[in-house]
């Protein structure tokens, strides 16, 4: 008698975990998902950017001199942006590629052929010496909304800081002093066909 009541207990317990089994099947978690909304707001940035490899000869601060030239950039054409610098390329790109940024501040090398006919990219500084320098530029989405009217403020304020000496002023404050910016802004221009 004994061990036929172990059995039922037994056969029991069994049926009893393979109905929670089948139930929790298609149960849905209840633990909190890890989101950005549980660190704060939420912010979208209009552009996007990565953390530039740096050259053979360290310059004292080019990102700050990049991230000054945007800002200078846009403010002289009215305009306030949010730029986010990511930790990678990748995530950087990916960023554009999803539409979650209007721009991504990185290289035009950054850009497959395939994928050039679907940007805008105004070319901005360039790093390194002439024959082999990397030309750094903002590449727009034209799929996003506000795409074509931020890359034109950009590229009107850019060329606004240039004739006025700001793009000089703060290219010497930032790199090194007496760079020949007149021959430095003729190279910048054959990387922009349209500039007048």
């Amino acid at each position: 008698m004994k061990a036929t009541v172990e059995g039922v207990f037994s056969a029991w317990c069994r049926a009893l975990a393979m109905l929670c089994l089948l139930c929790s099947w298609n149960a849905e978690a209840t633990a909190p998902r890890v989101a950005p909304q549980l660190f704060g707001e939420e912010m979208k940035s209009d552009i996007v950017g990565y953390q530039l490899a740096p050259l053979a000869n360290p310059v004292k601060s080019e990102e700050a001199l990049v991230q000054e030239l945007i800002a200078e950039a846009f403010k002289a054409a009215g305009k306030t942006v949010t730029l986010d610098v990511l930790p990678s390329r990748q995530l950087a790109k990916y960023a554009l590629l999803n539409s979650d940024a209007v721009a991504l501040m990185g290289s035009q090398g950054d850009l497959t052929a395939k994928e050039k006919s679907q940007y805008r990219v105004v070319t901005f500084y360039l790093r390194g010496a002439a024959p082999g320098e990397e030309a750094i530029a903002l590449i727009f989405s034209k799929k996003h909304v506000r795409g074509k009217a931020l890359q034109q403020a950009f590229d009107a304020g850019l060329q606004k800081i240039i004739k006025s000496g700001k793009y000089a002023e703060l290219l010497e404050k930032h790199l090194v002093k007496g760079q020949d910016v007149a021959g430095y802004a003729m190279r910048l221009k054959r990387y922009n066909p349209g500039w007048k």
